[in-house]
C-alpha cells in the first residue's frame, strides 16, 4: 500500500499561523507569511527537527522550512495517508461479529427513538411503510443539504413511487436540521455511515439501492463497506454522484480546507462550489442573523465529513453490483478523472457520464436541471426495482 507522510500545522493558532525559513539552518531568511493553522503540508525532507515541506493546502509560504516544536510543544504533526484503492476482484468478506453486535445495539436504541421517521420523516409522506414494499431507495444528502433534495413531491421519481405503492424513499436527514435540529452534528463520515446504517438496520431486507450526492457519495459509500463487514445485504446499483472517489489523494483534492478558517473563508470556501447557486436563490445562507445562527455551524461539521476524511480501506475487495457516476458540467471542483476513479470498485457494470449545464448545487436547486437529473434517473430505478 503506497504510503505518503504528511503532516498537519497545529501550533500558531495566536499568531496566525507558524514561522517559515527558506532554509533548514535556524538564522535562514523568515519568510514574510506565516503558514496557515490547519495547513496540511508535504514531507520533502525531515533533517533532525526540521521539516523541508510543501504546502498541500492552506496557505503561506508554499514551500519552505519549519520546526517540529517551539519551546517542547508540537506544532506540526506527523499524518500518514495510506492512498491504496481496492483489491484486484470482488470476494468475500467475513463478518465481523463484534462488530454486528455493536451496530445492531446502536439500531435498538435508535428504533426506540423513531428515528428512522425523525431523520427519513418523508418516510411516511411518500406512503411508508408499505404493506408489501418490493424495493427501497436510501439517500444521502450533501454537505448543508438535507433530505428534502430527493423527497420533493413534485419530481418524477416522488410521483411514481406515491403511484406504485410498492417503492419505499428512505431520504436520511443527518443530526443538526429538521426535526433533528437539536441533536450534535456529526464530523466523522465514518461515524455518520454507521448512525445511518443503525438507522436503516432493518429496511436493507428487501432489494434496494443507494443514491449519494456531493460528500453524500462518500457516507454512502462507508455504509456499504460497513453493511458488508457485518453481513448485511448489498444494493442492486449504488448511484454515487457528483464526488471523487474516496481513494483519490488528499494532496489532489481540489478545495480548500476550512477547519481553522475565519467565517468569511468559510463563505467563499462554500462559494467555490457552485458559484451559481451560492449567487443566485442560495445566497440567502449568507443572510444574517441566520449565517451565525444557521448555516455557519452546519457547514463547518459538514465540511470536515470530507476535509478530515480518512480513506482506511485499502485492499478491500471490489463490490459486484453496478456503480453510476454523474458529474455535473460546471461543478468547480469535479473532473472527469475524479468521478471515474469510482470504476475501480466494482467488478459490475460502471456509467459514468457528464450531467449537461448542471451545477454541483443547481443539479438539485433549479428545477430546469433538477427536472432532466430527475428523469435520468427514474429509468434505472425502474429497472433495478422491477416495478414501474
Amino acid at each position: 500500500m503506497p504510503l505518503s507522510t504528511n503532516w498537519e500545522v497545529v501550533g500558531g493558532g495566536d499568531k496566525g499561523g507558524i514561522l517559515v525559513r527558506e532554509g533548514q539552518d535556524l538564522k535562514s531568511p523568515q519568510c514574510d507569511d506565516r503558514l496557515s493553522t490547519g495547513a496540511i503540508i508535504e514531507e520533502l525532507e525531515l533533517i533532525g527537527e526540521r521539516l523541508h515541506f510543501k504546502v498541500i493546502s492552506g496557505t503561506g509560504p508554499q514551500e519552505g522550512w519549519v520546526s517540529l516544536k517551539v519551546a517542547g510543544k508540537a506544532i506540526v504533526e506527523a499524518k500518514a495517508k495510506d492512498y491504496g484503492g481496492p483489491g484486484d476482484s470482488a470476494g468475500p468478506v467475513e463478518v465481523n461479529e463484534e462488530l454486528k453486535t455493536k451496530v445492531a445495539a446502536q439500531a435498538e436504541e435508535l428504533k426506540k427513538k423513531d428515528m428512522l421517521n425523525q431523520s427519513a420523516f418523508k418516510y411516511k409522506v411518500l406512503g411508508g411503510p408499505l404493506e408489501a414494499p418490493k424495493f427501497r431507495i436510501i439517500c444521502f444528502h450533501n454537505a448543508g443539504g438535507a433530505e428534502s433534495i430527493y423527497s420533493a413531491p413534485a419530481t418524477v421519481v416522488a410521483k411514481w413511487i406515491k403511484a406504485n405503492k410498492a417503492v419505499e424513499m428512505i431520504a436520511i436527514d443527518y443530526p443538526g436540521r429538521d426535526k433533528l435540529k437539536d441533536d450534535k452534528f456529526f464530523s466523522d463520515t465514518k461515524e455518520l455511515a454507521q448512525w445511518c446504517l443503525a438507522v436503516c438496520y432493518d429496511k436493507l431486507d428487501l432489494p434496494y439501492v443507494v443514491w449519494g450526492h456531493s460528500v453524500g457519495t462518500w457516507v454512502a459509500f462507508e455504509f456499504l463497506m460497513l453493511a458488508r463487514q457485518i453481513g448485511l445485504p448489498m444494493p442492486k446499483a449504488a448511484f454515487l454522484n457528483a464526488f471523487v472517489a474516496p481513494h483519490w489523494p488528499v494532496e489532489k483534492r481540489p478545495w480548500k480546507r476550512s477547519k481553522g478558517q475565519k467565517a468569511e473563508a468559510v463563505k467563499e470556501i462554500l462559494k467555490s462550489w457552485d458559484p451559481v447557486h451560492t449567487g443566485g436563490a442560495g445566497k440567502v445562507v449568507f443572510d444574517e442573523p441566520e449565517w451565525t445562527k444557521t448555516w455557519e455551524p452546519m457547514m463547518r461539521a459538514d465540511f470536515q465529513l470530507y476535509d478530515e476524511y480518512e480513506f482506511t480501506h485499502a485492499g478491500a475487495p471490489k463490490f459486484e453490483f453496478p456503480i453510476h457516476n454523474w458529474q455535473m458540467e460546471n461543478a468547480k471542483n469535479e473532473t472527469p478523472e475524479m468521478g471515474q476513479m469510482w470504476k475501480e470498485w466494482t467488478t459490475g457494470e460502471f456509467d459514468h457520464q457528464i450531467m449537461k449545464d448542471a451545477g454541483h448545487l443547481t443539479a438539485f436547486y433549479m428545477a430546469d436541471y433538477k427536472k432532466a437529473y430527475f428523469e435520468k434517473m427514474l429509468p434505472l430505478l425502474k429497472q433495478y426495482s422491477g416495478v414501474e
